[in-house]
């Protein structure tokens, strides 16, 4: 299978297009408003084209940044003028206990090395600080139910129906297996919540 980082290379340009729609506008801005109150500095880890660092720059200001692996996605968020760097999601150049938020959207199920990537998150976050990640939800009754809601918009059916497809490729969680990857990486999970029509989790976990 292609390494994830090669592959979001390879499509920056179509999935920055895809990834503008409002649906998915909506539920980044949906992350940002579960930040913790009065969180200043924020990481969108795995920004891509900077669709939630767009919404996480309005909820707090400068100091929300973005960061990814892929080259390609970091030129198409700088075209946003946003604030963005390379890095590594297993090796986050941040000290430790500095931020009070890391968002992930679409990122986790992606990574190769999952529970490092969950311990980074946890080493750089405040106590106090929180982890907020979207990402899909596991199941064939999810997926129709789903992509059945989303056909009432025929061009959100079609975005669907692409990250379901990347996520059958890469994997998808259950609420209990999101649940206990975060616990295990010494988070304390607050909610986990459908989204997407039921095609996606919204988890936000605290350290």
């Amino acid at each position: 299978m292609l390494h994830s980082g090669a592959l979001f290379d390879a499509v920056a340009l179509p999935y920055d297009l895809l990834t503008r729609h409002p649906v998915w506008e909506r539920h980044c801005a949906l992350m940002a408003g579960r930040l913790p109150r009065g969180a200043k500095r924020v990481l969108d880890l795995g920004c891509g084209p900077g669709n939630s660092t767009v919404h996480l720059r309005r909820a707090v200001g400068s100091g929300a940044l973005g960061g990814d692996y892929a080259m390609s996605m970091l030129r198409r968020a700088r075209r946003r003028a946003l604030p963005v760097v390379c890095l590594d999601a297993g090796t986050l150049p941040v000290r430790d206990a500095s931020l009070d938020a890391v968002t992930m959207h679409s990122v986790l199920y992606l990574l190769r090395d999952q529970p490092g990537a969950l311990a980074e998150v946890r080493r750089v976050l405040r106590p106090g600080g929180r982890a907020l990640l979207l990402e899909p939800q596991a199941g064939h009754l999810n997926t129709a139910r789903g992509l059945a809601r989303a056909l009432r918009t025929p061009l959100w059916a079609g975005v669907a129906l692409l990250w379901r497809t990347m996520s059958a490729l890469y994997g998808r969680f259950t609420p209990e297996r999101l649940r206990a990857a975060l616990e295990s990486a010494g988070l304390r999970v607050l909610t986990i919540d459908e989204t997407l029509g039921g095609l996606g989790l919204l988890a936000v976990a605290e350290r």
